[in-house]
């Protein structure tokens, strides 16, 4: 690949801040928590009639766990409407008639409190009539009142009066009146990553926290296989500079991989049916019927991605009385309903990979309109580094001739050598992973290099032509995922950071800019 045939590009940053920019989410992540695992249902329902019977079963335990409070707490209108309808300046939105809202949770159970708090707090609405799903985030450390609690952060609730509190609190603070409710285990989490043998994640940093008063991990870089214990630590970790909402980001990024890597499986799946069905369903709690689920699950394979959307509350980080919260404006609240109940086609820029809110406090990251892209080893960002690593690589090496104007070279894995294994199968696939640091804040984009040609990694996308490679873009315009290519025998990504800060050109001039490390 000749690096002169590679043109410069003009590159325009988007405007993003950790903690203020609703980031919208690129696929169609949230099945797995209701229909993927059921759509398979119900396929193996029509090769056996007495599937029917045993999915029955299964969910008819996690009916059980429901408890009398929480039946009455989803039976009682909450007694604010709908906070969308008071915007000014915005209609009502109607509520379909057979339109559903559910709340899932996911509970941390430890401690000395009696339920443990919520770790996870998402709305999903579901609307047939109008075929369209949307997803509603809530920061764990929002700031909220709690009926006859006060002032607290929205997953204390869960502590104080379990999934009942819960959906009260979320009633009064958001106006909707929500129908039902999944509560998930962390054991749900691990045992259904277990039971599809681990699920392979693009880790973009290094993770470590040994202070037992928060969450512990130690986890690397890389591609890798995680398995059930360290996909939880993983999706869980929060105490950096991207706080709950780098939180939200990771779990919503693993849920896609999940899904995506269980639909990949294709007939196969049925095989290991019984065991993801029973590892989810085994921990979890819900007034949804088995005939509710498989419905969903019919619905919902069916659902383009372009009727999905993606919502988060966001707002600023003080810290009160020294603790932490995540603070809203009503405004915000009721904006973000709005936009939750609106149908995609409403409001086309609102839809799944796209962006439904900007900060004034957002920083501008504009790069120069031409920016200058090294054509050689010797001018090239970090040459000295690649070059040392060219001895120690048993494959084609590239490295980058340009990187995005506030990036630096910060760490790789492995650390010391060459190559670290990625595990396939029965057997492991060398790789190489580069990292860089944007400024002083957590996020990272990376430059993966592996003679494992048939990654996930390596998944659909729009496929661009240059300098004689084809370049894969995965993601959306709004929101490039990561860049892949194949040349000699080895597959290379450029993998954006963790809130996708990085344009698509900024990925694909990245990746144009690659130039081959000769061996020493």
């Amino acid at each position: 690949m000749s690096p002169d045939s590679r043109k410069d590009r003009p590159l325009n940053h988007k405007p993003y801040n950790v903690y203020q920019v609703e980031a919208p989410h690129k696929r169609r992540w949230l099945r797995i928590l209701l229909w993927v695992i059921a759509g398979f249902v119900v396929l193996a329902l029509a090769l056996s009639g007495g599937s029917y019977v045993w999915f029955h079963h299964v969910v008819a335990k996690a009916n059980a766990r429901v408890d009398a409070a929480a039946k009455t707490a989803l039976s009682t209108k909450p007694k604010t409407a709908l906070v969308s309808t008071s915007v000014p300046g915005s209609p009502p939105v109607p509520e379909s008639p057979d339109a559903m809202d559910i709340l899932v949770l996911g509970s941390d159970n430890r401690g000395n409190e009696a339920n443990g708090r919520s770790d996870t707090l998402m709305l999903v609405h579901v609307d047939p009539s109008q075929n369209y799903l949307s997803i509603l985030s809530v920061p764990r450390d929002l700031r909220v009142s709690i009926p006859g609690r006060g002032l607290d952060k929205i997953n204390a609730a869960y502590a104080y009066g379990g999934a009942a509190l819960s959906i009260t609190t979320v009633k009064e603070l958001t106006g909707i009146n929500i129908n039902h409710y999944v509560e998930a285990s962390f054991s749900a989490f691990e045992d259904l990553t277990n039971a599809l043998g681990g699920v392979y994640v693009d880790v973009d940093r290094r993770y470590y926290n040994d202070d037992p008063n928060y969450e512990l991990i130690k986890l690397s870089p890389g591609y890798q296989l995680l398995n059930g214990h360290n996909a939880l630590e993983y999706v869980r970790f929060r105490h950096d500079l991207n706080g709950d909402f780098g939180r939200i980001e990771r779990q919503q990024r693993f849920l896609a991989l999940l899904k995506e890597q269980v639909t990949a499986l294709g007939p196969s799946l049925l095989f290991r049916l019984p065991g993801l069905v029973n590892a989810l369903f085994a921990n979890v709690g819900t007034d949804l019927s088995a005939n509710d689920i498989l419905k969903l699950a019919y619905w919902g394979v069916k659902l383009n991605g372009d009727r999905i959307r993606q919502v988060r509350i966001t707002g600023s980080t003080p810290t009160i009385d020294g603790v932490s919260y995540v603070v809203a404006s009503q405004a915000t609240i009721r904006q973000a309903v709005t936009d939750f109940l609106t149908p995609p086609s409403s409001a086309g820029s609102h839809s799944v990979g796209s962006s439904t809110g900007t900060s004034a406090t957002a920083s501008s990251l504009t790069s120069s309109p031409a920016p200058v892209i090294a054509t050689s080893i010797d001018t090239m960002p970090n040459g000295s580094e690649w070059k040392a690593l060219a001895g120690m690589i048993p494959f084609a090496l590239e490295g980058p001739g340009y990187i995005p104007p506030g990036y630096r070279y910060s760490d790789r894995m492995p650390q010391k050598g060459g190559t670290y294994d990625i595990q396939v199968g029965g057997a492991t696939k060398p790789a190489l992973k580069m990292i860089y640091r944007y400024q002083r804040e957590d996020q990272y984009l990376g430059i993966t290099e592996t003679t494992w040609l048939d990654a996930p990694m390596a998944s659909p996308g729009r496929e661009v032509q240059q300098g004689g490679v084809t370049f894969t873009v995965v993601g959306t315009s709004q929101k490039v995922d990561h860049v892949w290519w194949k040349t000699d025998g080895v597959l290379y990504w450029v993998s954006n950071t963790l809130s996708y800060n990085l344009n698509e050109k900024d990925m694909l001039a990245m990746a144009e800019s690659m130039i081959p490390i000769p061996k020493p």
